[in-house]
Protein backbone atom coordinates (compact mmCIF):
# COMPACT_ATOMS: atom_id res chain seq x y z
CA UNK A 1 0.00 0.00 0.00
CA UNK A 2 1.22 3.67 -0.72
CA UNK A 3 1.61 6.05 1.48
CA UNK A 4 0.58 10.00 0.48
CA UNK A 5 3.96 10.60 -0.91
CA UNK A 6 3.34 7.57 -3.09
CA UNK A 7 5.93 5.21 -1.41
CA UNK A 8 5.30 2.24 -0.10
CA UNK A 9 4.14 1.81 3.27
CA UNK A 10 6.56 -0.87 5.19
CA UNK A 11 4.54 -1.16 8.19
CA UNK A 12 1.02 -1.86 6.16
CA UNK A 13 1.36 -5.52 6.71
CA UNK A 14 1.06 -4.67 10.57
CA UNK A 15 -2.80 -5.36 11.52
CA UNK A 16 -4.60 -7.21 13.88
CA UNK A 17 -7.94 -8.62 12.90
CA UNK A 18 -8.68 -10.73 16.31
CA UNK A 19 -8.20 -13.83 14.39
CA UNK A 20 -6.58 -15.96 17.27
CA UNK A 21 -3.52 -15.90 20.12
CA UNK A 22 -0.95 -15.98 17.19
CA UNK A 23 -1.88 -12.83 15.45
CA UNK A 24 -2.41 -11.05 18.62
CA UNK A 25 1.61 -12.10 19.72
CA UNK A 26 2.53 -11.37 15.85
CA UNK A 27 0.96 -8.34 16.28
CA UNK A 28 2.50 -7.43 19.58
CA UNK A 29 5.66 -8.22 18.16
CA UNK A 30 5.62 -6.16 15.47
CA UNK A 31 4.16 -2.75 17.23
CA UNK A 32 7.78 -3.60 19.59
CA UNK A 33 9.85 -4.39 17.01
CA UNK A 34 8.54 -0.78 15.09
CA UNK A 35 8.54 0.94 18.23
CA UNK A 36 12.48 -0.02 19.03
CA UNK A 37 13.18 1.27 15.19
CA UNK A 38 11.73 4.59 15.79
CA UNK A 39 13.45 4.98 19.00
CA UNK A 40 10.65 4.72 21.02
CA UNK A 41 10.19 3.38 24.79
CA UNK A 42 7.65 0.62 25.01
CA UNK A 43 5.23 2.86 26.77
CA UNK A 44 5.41 5.74 24.22
CA UNK A 45 1.73 7.30 23.94
CA UNK A 46 2.62 7.64 19.90
CA UNK A 47 3.07 3.88 20.39
CA UNK A 48 0.11 2.67 21.76
CA UNK A 49 -1.74 5.57 19.21
CA UNK A 50 0.10 3.73 16.47
CA UNK A 51 -1.64 -0.04 17.27
CA UNK A 52 -5.00 1.09 18.02
CA UNK A 53 -4.55 2.84 14.77
CA UNK A 54 -3.59 -1.23 12.91
CA UNK A 55 -6.75 -2.70 14.57
CA UNK A 56 -9.40 -3.53 12.38
CA UNK A 57 -12.67 -5.93 12.45
CA UNK A 58 -13.35 -8.29 15.53
CA UNK A 59 -9.93 -6.68 17.12
CA UNK A 60 -11.36 -3.09 16.45
CA UNK A 61 -15.18 -4.02 18.40
CA UNK A 62 -13.26 -4.97 21.13
CA UNK A 63 -11.17 -2.42 21.55
CA UNK A 64 -13.98 -0.28 21.66
CA UNK A 65 -15.81 -2.08 24.15
CA UNK A 66 -12.91 -1.66 26.44
CA UNK A 67 -12.80 0.64 30.05
CA UNK A 68 -10.71 4.02 28.94
CA UNK A 69 -8.19 3.47 31.18
CA UNK A 70 -6.96 0.00 29.57
CA UNK A 71 -7.13 1.85 26.10
CA UNK A 72 -5.11 4.73 27.48
CA UNK A 73 -1.98 2.26 28.97
CA UNK A 74 0.21 -0.12 26.76
CA UNK A 75 0.68 -2.52 29.20
CA UNK A 76 -2.76 -3.22 30.10
CA UNK A 77 -3.63 -3.16 26.50
CA UNK A 78 -1.55 -6.19 26.03
CA UNK A 79 -2.81 -7.79 28.92
CA UNK A 80 -6.30 -7.36 27.82
CA UNK A 81 -5.27 -8.95 24.19
CA UNK A 82 -3.83 -11.81 25.70
CA UNK A 83 -6.29 -12.42 28.10
CA UNK A 84 -9.13 -12.25 25.22
CA UNK A 85 -6.94 -13.86 22.54
CA UNK A 86 -5.23 -16.07 23.90
CA UNK A 87 -1.96 -18.74 22.44
CA UNK A 88 -2.75 -21.52 20.49
CA UNK A 89 -0.06 -24.16 20.42
CA UNK A 90 1.65 -24.58 17.29
CA UNK A 91 0.55 -28.09 15.81
CA UNK A 92 2.80 -30.87 14.22
CA UNK A 93 1.91 -32.77 11.32
CA UNK A 94 -1.66 -34.40 11.54
CA UNK A 95 -2.71 -31.46 14.41
CA UNK A 96 -1.14 -33.11 16.77
CA UNK A 97 0.84 -31.02 19.30
CA UNK A 98 4.14 -32.11 19.57
CA UNK A 99 5.46 -32.86 22.90
CA UNK A 100 8.69 -31.33 23.87
CA UNK A 101 10.44 -34.57 25.26
CA UNK A 102 9.61 -36.09 21.71
CA UNK A 103 13.01 -35.03 20.29
CA UNK A 104 14.47 -36.47 23.51
CA UNK A 105 13.30 -39.65 23.02
CA UNK A 106 13.89 -39.79 18.68
CA UNK A 107 17.79 -38.74 20.13
CA UNK A 108 18.05 -42.13 22.41
CA UNK A 109 20.36 -44.35 21.06
CA UNK A 110 18.42 -47.39 19.61
CA UNK A 111 21.48 -49.76 20.02
CA UNK A 112 20.44 -49.88 23.59
CA UNK A 113 17.36 -52.44 24.65
CA UNK A 114 16.16 -50.01 27.62
CA UNK A 115 15.89 -46.98 25.35
CA UNK A 116 13.91 -48.84 23.49
CA UNK A 117 11.44 -49.90 26.01
CA UNK A 118 11.33 -45.99 27.31
CA UNK A 119 10.50 -45.62 23.46
CA UNK A 120 7.81 -47.61 23.98
CA UNK A 121 6.26 -47.04 26.99
CA UNK A 122 5.87 -43.50 26.39
CA UNK A 123 4.69 -44.11 22.65
CA UNK A 124 1.94 -46.15 24.63
CA UNK A 125 0.65 -43.11 26.86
Amino acid sequence: MANAEGEEDPNADIVFRGIDGNECEAFIAAIRDRAIAQGMDEGDPAMLRYATSRLRGKAMRWHARLDPSIRKDWDLLVQAMFEEYPFIEERGEGGIVTPVWYAFIISLSPNDSSDLALVQVLDDI
